[in-house]
């Protein structure tokens, strides 16, 4: 385990696995998550060859507390200088949920001249109701708050992990204050990436899963429609909630690891 210090002064927990002069791939987070779900990705990525990256947001895991820069920008921020303090080039983004957002608030805010490809796992690019977007699927503001106080009770993947992959997620788990939080997941859902993904010229994988009790499932392929790379991909877990990566790991690695080659 290693730390580095932000420029807020927030000391946030990361770990490396594999070569360091290999390609690099990160892993984000989603909301509440910690580093620990990335388990069962780490070994198979760096034995395909990556520098694997997994870090734990600030008032995530084993990363500072703190009350201030609970903004997914901030995070991006945070994202940025992880990228410089370990000299990452060309490298490969993938997010799950909110991590999913952070990458595109990074592209937002620096571009993309340092990223080879995104990943994005279950996160559409609008949260709130818009007529021109699935048909006017999504939360209205005044629905946000209902959403949010739900959100610790909801059960977030539907095919039935095994008894050991539990004990491990679970041994690695850290308690989160959903009530600290708060005004970050709403942040995270008040943003609308769509412009951003007009914009995005690298190749994106848009992943879904296809029992988010989050998204529908229309959003991957909706959100590719939207971006102009030709490499560009979108693609369903059948019978998965919202976690493909611990739900159907062996289809999640593969798919990643064939997406990535193909870039």
């Amino acid at each position: 385990m290693s730390y580095f210090v932000t420029n807020d002064a927030v000391k946030l927990s990361y770990h490396t696995y594999g070569a360091a002069d290999r390609p690099a791939i990160v892993l984000i987070n989603g909301f509440s998550g910690t580093e620990i779900t990335w388990l069962l990705q780490v070994e198979r990525f760096a034995a395909a060859g990556y520098f694997v990256v997994t870090y734990d947001a600030r008032n995530h895991g084993l990363s500072a507390l703190t009350e201030h820069g609970l903004t997914i920008h901030r995070l991006a921020a945070d994202l940025r200088e992880l990228i410089e303090h370990l000299g990452l080039k060309n490298v490969v983004l993938l997010g799950h949920s909110m991590g999913a957002s952070t990458i595109m608030a990074y592209e937002e805010l620096f571009g993309v001249a340092n990223i080879r490809a995104v990943i994005t796992e279950d996160q559409a690019p609008l949260f709130l109701s818009a007529p021109d977007w699935l048909d006017g699927w999504g939360s209205t503001l005044s629905a946000l708050t209902e959403f949010m106080d739900a959100f610790p009770r909801t059960h977030l993947t539907k095919k039935i992990l095994s008894e050991d992959l539990k004990r491990q997620v679970g041994k690695g788990s850290m308690a989160f204050d959903f009530k600290a939080n708060r005004n970050l997941m709403l942040n995270v859902m008040v943003q609308d990436w769509r412009g951003v993904l007009r914009r995005e010229n690298v190749a994106h994988l848009f992943l879904a899963g296809g029992e988010s009790p989050i998204f529908p499932v229309a959003h991957a392929a909706a959100a590719r429609a939207l971006q102009p790379h030709p490499k560009s991909q979108s693609y369903v877990f059948e019978g998965c909630g919202h976690i493909p990566h611990l739900e159907s790991p062996d289809e999640f690695e593969r798919l990643v690891l064939d997406f990535i080659s193909g870039t």
